[in-house]
């Protein structure tokens, strides 16, 4: 019952959402992404011979790495799932043993007047899942905690876009030039494939 209500519950625009953010984002970060970026500091190449200059200047043009940054991302909007997930489940579990426990007319509920009794057919509705007309219930209501999720995966969505806007931009320039301790002077620096990492 508590599995068939969750699995129902989420809309077909959001389970298609979801399909999307597991299997085609992946798919991308993993096949696409991963090959693409791998070697992208061997392949960082400066005019100056400065020891640790090559370092430092990439090290300013990309603070975080593009494929860890995308993980994160990707695992990040999956929270709000999760948490929805683990609460409808909750609440169902706790529905389903209230009512045993509270419905009159439960198999082995009658002749109970002590809380042990009552207490030890509670801990049988979860272990033995005994019939109290669990089959017949209707169905909770979790729009409310559904909307909560929705709009943190939405902001979280938003939130890592920004960020990769300020560490990355949209586009990946095929020269960076860079002035920074230990270079001695401005060195301009080449990206391997800047027009496939833009695209």
């Amino acid at each position: 019952q508590a599995l068939t209500l969750f699995l129902t519950f989420p809309s077909l625009v959001g389970k298609i959402w979801l399909m999307l953010i597991v299997l085609l984002r992946m798919a991308v970060v993993v096949l696409a992404g991963y090959p693409l970026y791998q070697d992208e500091q061997e392949r960082f190449v400066c005019n100056t011979l400065q020891p640790g200059c090559s370092n430092v200047c990439y090290d300013l043009f990309s603070p975080v790495s593009h494929f860890r940054f995308w993980l994160i991302q990707t695992v990040s909007i999956l929270l709000p799932y999760a948490a929805f997930s683990i609460y409808v489940l909750h609440q169902v579990a706790v529905y389903l043993v209230r009512t045993h426990c509270l419905v009159p007319g439960c198999k082995g509920s009658k002749g109970l007047s002590s809380p042990k009794d009552k207490k030890e057919l509670c801990r049988s509705a979860v272990v033995n899942r005994v019939d109290c007309g669990a089959d017949n219930l209707s169905v909770l209501n979790f729009s409310g905690a559904y909307t909560v999720h929705l709009f943190f995966r939405t902001l979280l969505e938003v939130a890592f876009a920004a960020v990769q806007y300020f560490l990355f931009g949209f586009f990946v320039p095929d020269r960076f030039s860079c002035y920074h301790s230990p270079c001695t002077s401005t060195v301009d620096c080449y990206i391997s494939r800047p027009t496939e990492k833009s695209i």
